[in-house]
């Protein structure tokens, strides 16, 4: 069973067999998420830039970046609906902005799971483990497995995707 991971940045599953892709190319492939060819792959994995969507991103609608990636979530979730594949897309939580887009609409199950948003066609178990990695005023808890205080692709996302990863390759085995 091999896996593709789109927008991985730095991501890691290392007991599986998956290939990772970013933009900037420092993974085994580059470019950009869309265009990637997923039918050599059996999952699929996306955690396509937060800057347009995440709460904190007051400059939203002023940012380059922001809104040269705020098409990724939206299409890729679409994309993904539309394969007969296990996928799992992560993003930030924001409830409105994700209602006034209609991201909860498409045909897959929507998790809220700590502070992210997950879209997925597989049932994920209660209770995967989080923990806080802010304080108030948003300063980041530094803990002893971090090599710096960022948070992308962090902990609890890597928590989430480990259970998803493992029941997807449960299934795949059948």
């Amino acid at each position: 069973m091999k896996g593709i991971y789109l927008a991985a940045f730095r991501a890691a599953h290392n007991n599986y067999d998956i290939v990772y892709q970013d933009i900037d190319g420092k993974r085994d492939i580059g470019g950009d998420m869309m265009d990637i060819d997923l039918s050599p792959y059996d999952f699929i994995i996306a955690t396509p830039p937060c800057n347009y969507w995440s709460i904190c991103n007051y400059r939203r609608n002023n940012s380059k970046y922001a809104l040269a990636t705020k098409h990724l979530l939206p299409e890729i979730i679409n994309k993904l609906c539309k394969l007969d594949k296990p996928f799992i897309v992560e993003n930030v939580r924001n409830k409105p902005l994700f209602d006034e887009y209609k991201l909860y609409d498409f045909p897959c199950f929507v998790y809220i799971i700590g502070r992210h948003t997950y879209w997925t066609n597989i049932l994920l178990p209660a209770g995967i483990p989080q923990r806080q990695d802010f304080l108030n005023g948003g300063r980041v808890i530094m803990y002893d497995d971090m090599k710096d205080k960022s948070h992308q692709g962090g902990y609890n996302v890597h928590q989430v995707i480990e259970v998803w990863l493992s029941i997807v390759t449960d299934l795949l085995k059948e």
